[in-house]
């Protein structure tokens, strides 16, 4: 199954087309001294010395918690009697998935936009049928289930960009995806970090640690990897992109964790709840990885952010608000886990997004934005026919980590980085800090 898998992430992106990439001139990254920045930034504004995420894949918040008895009770799950059109006169009501192992939805730019439909949310079974429409239960998923009794349900989190999986992690560590909507740019080197800036570059500028622990063996150079921080130049052979699990074990006991973290589990390993993979297995992987950091020397100042890079085209009944010409995209979960979260199910005052998590990092220790150091995207992203944007890094040698068949799918509109907007929530209500 993961040869199969592999294969197909593969194929896709090689054949599919790419997305548009964003620029509006050749601002580049300008710093002052690293000393002086340092002693700028980095005081922490809450008890959270440590912030781990931890993005798995293709779930929806319907999907994987919808019919929770505490979701229906708090009013964010379907309605009685919700059910979604076939498009030949029939209605069809989700119903439980027992399989652990399921079919892959559809889930790029123009089937989620048919799925989304201007807000109608209607759909998810014209695209894939019975597929798209069943959910799960504490009875398939009873670690996360158990969680509601000492974590927080975020039900007003959802994922960036009504699109598939690279364009949404661009987002978690770039707070834009450069006006990208499908996944046609990646490998090594591919984004210029000087005209492009993403978190880690913030991070180093205020003096603040931090490593991804990237899990499994998906190959960058075949286009298999979620780890997307590699794509930057500045990123690609920085030992701290690349540490292992059991560098996260030990971090944890030891106590010597980063300030943030991210956990990047493996695709090809199916450690990370794609479709078809064994949600199970993802589970239990999670379950290892919270639980370590719970019972680490850091855990009373600490937070483990738990989320899926989009919703793999299973329903969700709730409308997006629309911010950009880009998203906000599918609801999915976000699991707050700390001393200091709220608990059960939970929502934020404003809506929230993968952007979200780069607002709480920025507020928790007073950092700048990045909407603030990156203008390329304040005005306009190419549109169809339009040559390679650059910052844009062409490798002769490699070519195939450009897709050339694409066509950029969002009609030129602006895509500044999102985390200069205050209408995004920054997580902070989400926490009980004194």
């Amino acid at each position: 199954m993961s040869q199969q898998r592999t294969f197909t992430r593969r194929t896709f992106v090689r054949r599919a087309g790419a997305a548009g990439a964003a620029v509006a001139g050749s601002t580049l990254w300008a710093t002052a001294p690293a000393a002086a920045r340092a002693r700028r930034y980095g005081k922490a504004q809450s008890p959270l010395r440590h912030i781990v995420i931890s993005c798995q894949e293709n779930r929806s918040f319907d999907h994987y918690f919808g019919y929770a008895p505490q979701v229906q009770a708090a009013g964010y799950g379907p309605p009685r009697g919700y059910t979604l059109p076939d498009g030949a006169g029939g209605r069809h009501a989700p119903f439980e998935f027992t399989a652990l192992e399921t079919p892959d939805p559809p889930h790029g730019w123009s089937s989620v936009h048919r799925q989304w439909n201007n807000g109608a949310m209607d759909g998810f079974y014209r695209e894939f049928g019975d597929n798209a429409i069943g959910y799960y239960t504490a009875k398939e998923l009873p670690y996360y289930y158990g969680l509601l009794r000492s974590a927080g349900l975020c039900a007003n989190y959802f994922c960036s960009l009504l699109g598939p999986t690279w364009p949404n992690r661009f987002y978690l560590m770039a707070g834009t995806s450069g006006g990208i909507t499908a996944n046609g740019y990646w490998g090594y080197n591919t984004f210029k970090s000087a005209q492009w800036p993403i978190i880690l570059d913030l991070l180093d500028e205020a003096g603040l640690s931090w490593k991804i622990y990237y899990i499994g063996s998906d190959g960058v150079d075949v286009g298999d990897t979620d780890n997307v921080a590699v794509f930057w130049d500045r990123y690609s052979a920085d030992p701290r992109t690349a540490k292992s699990i059991d560098e996260y074990y030990e971090d944890c006991a030891a106590g010597t964790l980063p300030n943030v973290s991210w956990i990047i589990p493996s695709y090809s390993m199916e450690f990370d709840e794609h479709p078809p993979a064994n949600v199970g297995v993802g589970m239990g992987f999670q379950a290892q990885t919270i639980e370590a950091l719970r019972g680490s020397p850091h855990w009373g100042k600490a937070a483990f952010l738990l989320t899926y890079d989009e919703h793999g085209g299973f329903f969700d009944h709730v409308p997006p608000p629309q911010v950009d010409g880009f998203g906000l995209g599918i609801r999915v979960p976000l699991w707050v886990i700390s001393p200091h979260a709220r608990r059960g199910v939970i929502a934020s005052r404003r809506p929230a997004d993968h952007v979200s998590t780069l607002r709480f990092i920025e507020r928790n220790w007073g950092l700048p934005t990045l909407a603030s150091r990156n203008h390329l995207f304040d005005h306009a992203t190419p549109v169809s026919g339009s040559p390679t944007p650059s910052w844009i890094n062409i490798d002769p040698a490699r070519p195939q980590n450009i897709s050339t068949t694409g066509k950029y799918q969002a009609d030129g509109k602006p895509a500044p980085p999102r985390d200069g907007m205050d209408g995004l929530s920054d997580l902070f209500d989400l926490f009980h800090f004194e």
